[in-house]
């Protein structure tokens, strides 16, 4: 039975300052998975608006541009095993093993691998949505920055597909809204050296070992879930071979099912001990190989990619404080480049130096969810004096490097930012 996606609103409920943390406890991290199990994905967690309140806005200062970096919306994820799941599922519906609960998985799991259709990554109509209605709240809250200035918008983003289709997304709803903006497009190899990037292969690798070591130090109770789709476990185990084999699979589809429209069905099979525990090794994977672990963020705040994308930020508001030219520019790229950046200049909750143990408490879905993005307004008065203000997801931040905030004087944060490319 497919399943109708619900906004899950227990979300604001349970989120306070203190999720803004990097470090977390481990009895908020199982409140907030209970709150929203597609959280259990952690980058692959559909886009969460939450407003939180704002600090006002200094006397005097109106906002006049928008600098942005956004990742794709909700995507399929890559055909690891797919279709070894589904032949599993099959023999044991064939074989009249499979619990109500059990023949509800087995048609969600084939409808989403229908989706799917042999397309990895690929934007799902709900990646296209979230990147529209982030537009939209930014159209209706800075409207005068879209109005009163050039009415230029540039837009650029990675080669990828994903990349390129949430760019139409997001600039076609600012254009549904305001037909009189002047939006530009670009893509192209040249983009990818500040729209995209990876970890270094010896981060890559060294960082693998502490997360197998992590992955492998828990065995949660697979038999709970044995019970909930198999009407006998021991025949149902005889039929698909492994009854962990089948939750690993279900999981693999489950952690992706909320990009294609369906609830957490498929997830509420699953003991959320386990769902923690899978979080928290995907949130340990991207802390130490993205962000600024004590391991390795030396050696990944240093790959050109994030440096040139620090720069290509300083550059274009540079070009906007002298010829007012553009009123907004963005951009559209990868998880893997938002967190690096975000880390490299300092985002809370981002940019804090965690060591391997502490990553793993890193409640990793607020800060890179589908459409994960950050945004910096920038705000001048009438002697001309600039400020500028962070937004990670939408959220007021403050900077890690500067003190203060959240609103910075300009000069000093582009002082900052060009101090991380000497």
């Amino acid at each position: 039975m497919r399943r109708v996606f619900l906004v899950l609103l227990a979300a604001v409920a349970v989120l306070s300052a203190s999720a803004q943390s990097a470090v977390e406890t481990d009895q908020a991290l199982a409140a907030y998975i209970h709150a929203n199990h597609y959280r259990t994905g952690v980058n692959t967690n559909p886009y969460e608006y939450i407003p939180v309140a704002e600090t006002p806005v200094p006397k005097g200062y109106k906002p006049f541009y928008i600098s942005h970096y956004g990742r794709h919306g909700s995507r399929s994820d890559w055909d690891g095993d797919y279709a070894n799941v589904i032949a599993m599922y099959e023999k044991a519906h064939q074989a009249g093993v499979l619990t109500e609960a059990g023949e509800e998985a087995y048609q969600m799991i084939c409808d989403i691998y229908r989706q799917h259709n042999g397309m990895n990554g690929r934007l799902t109509a709900r990646g296209a949505r979230e990147h529209r209605a982030i537009a939209h709240r930014m159209y209706e809250k800075y409207t005068k920055v879209f109005t009163k200035g050039s009415r230029k918008v540039r837009a650029v983003s990675s080669t990828v597909p994903r990349c390129i289709v949430s760019m139409a997304a997001f600039t076609g709803e600012l254009l549904s809204l305001d037909p009189k903006l002047d939006v530009s497009w670009d893509t192209g190899e040249r983009f990818m050296e500040y729209c995209s990037s990876n970890d270094p292969k010896d981060v890559k690798k060294e960082a693998y070992e502490l997360i197998e070591k992590h992955a492998a130090s828990f065995t949660g109770d697979t038999l709970s879930f044995q019970k909930r789709v198999f009407k006998d476990v021991e025949a149902g185990r005889a039929v698909v071979g492994s009854g962990l084999a089948l939750l690993e699979g279900t999981l693999e589809f489950a952690a992706i099912s909320g990009a294609f429209d369906y609830d957490t069905f498929l997830l509420d099979l699953i003991d959320e001990e386990i769902l923690l525990h899978y979080s928290r090794n995907i949130s340990l994977n991207l802390f130490l190989r993205q962000c600024n672990s004590a391991e390795f963020g030396d050696r990944r705040m240093a790959v050109p990619e994030v440096l040139n994308l620090v720069n290509d930020f300083v550059v274009k508001a540079d070009e906007v404080l002298e010829t007012g030219e553009y009123v907004a520019d963005f951009r559209f790229g990868h998880d893997y480049q938002l967190l690096a950046f975000c880390s490299r200049i300092g985002i809370k909750g981002i940019g804090e130096r965690l060591t391997a143990d502490q990553a793993v408490n890193w409640p990793g879905y607020f800060f890179s969810p589908f459409a994960g993005n950050v945004q910096m307004v920038f705000y001048r008065n009438k002697e001309n004096d600039v400020l500028v203000k962070f937004f990670i997801n939408e959220r007021e931040t403050r900077l890690l490097t500067l003190p203060g905030g959240p609103y910075y004087r300009w000069e000093d944060v582009r002082k900052e930012f060009i101090s991380y490319l000497n």
